[in-house]
């Protein structure tokens, strides 16, 4: 997969545009519409999570702790340690907030998960309170989404000399509603036999950013899980070939791609 306007634009302004530093108006046009440049920066950004996972927020406590630390869960050397760090960190703060928000949404499993919590007497039974009240979340939520079944869009007509290969078939299309989604595939960054899968999302009518933080979902067995940048972009950078699911999880809606055949080889 080529630029669609090589020369256009410097490696410089890619790295400027990921940091979010000021850019020439024609290198937002031009990611925007060039889907090699727009996977550039999706690996990019792909590589800095990888890095913020290793090595950022290290000291910040897990999801558990602080759902644990919401439900009033902790013990009290615990909880002061969390009140320390929750005045300094805004992610954490930040987390919190949101589990306020969903939690405040449904009181009911909050009691449930505080009788269950103490009903039992030793801290294992909180975190298997915890870890149901989180799992009744996600099933309440999965209940009320719409779920749409994206189409296939059928490929242009090819010229008769040409085999028929795995690039012939990618890069695919879908849509569902008011929603496309390109899907294409490419061989992994390492050195072993998995596969990029590279995606872009459009919704008439709707700007780009208006999709960034989308959850997109992967499934066959394993799941992976990836969100949708500000120009509508997601990608995959290592899944082993299979046939997947692919659901983009909005707030009230599922768009869910079935059978979706990654591989590089027929």
């Amino acid at each position: 997969m080529e630029c669609s306007q090589p020369g256009i634009i410097q490696d410089e302004e890619l790295l400027a545009f990921l940091a979010g530093e000021p850019v020439r108006p024609v290198v937002q046009q031009h990611l925007a519409q060039c889907l090699r440049c727009s996977t550039r920066i999706a690996e990019y950004r792909e590589l800095e999570h990888s890095l913020i996972q290793k090595f950022y927020r290290w000291d910040c406590p897990s999801n558990q702790i602080l759902g644990e630390f919401q439900l009033g869960l902790l013990s009290d050397k615990l909880l002061v340690s969390v009140q320390a760090h929750l005045a300094q960190c805004v992610l954490c703060s930040a987390e919190v907030s949101t589990l306020t928000a969903f939690l405040a949404s449904d009181p009911m499993l909050v009691e449930r998960a505080a009788v269950q919590a103490s009903s039992q007497n030793n801290h294992g039974g909180s975190r298997q309170a915890v870890k149901q009240l989180v799992e009744d979340l996600r099933e309440r939520s999965a209940e009320h989404a719409r779920r749409i079944i994206a189409t296939l869009v059928p490929q242009q007509p090819r010229y008769a000399y040409q085999r028929h290969t795995a690039a012939s078939v990618w890069p695919r299309r879908y849509t569902a509603e008011d929603f496309s989604i390109s899907l294409q595939v490419e061989r992994g960054l390492s050195r072993d036999d998995t596969i990029q899968v590279i995606g872009f999302v459009t919704r008439k009518g709707a700007a780009l950013e208006s999709l960034q933080g989308v959850t997109v979902v992967l499934t066959a067995g394993a799941a992976y899980t990836q969100t949708i940048d500000e120009l509508g972009n997601f990608i995959f950078p290592a899944v082993q070939p299979a046939t997947y699911t692919l659901e983009l999880r909005l707030d009230d809606t599922t768009i869910v791609v079935e059978r979706l055949p990654v591989d590089l080889q027929e």
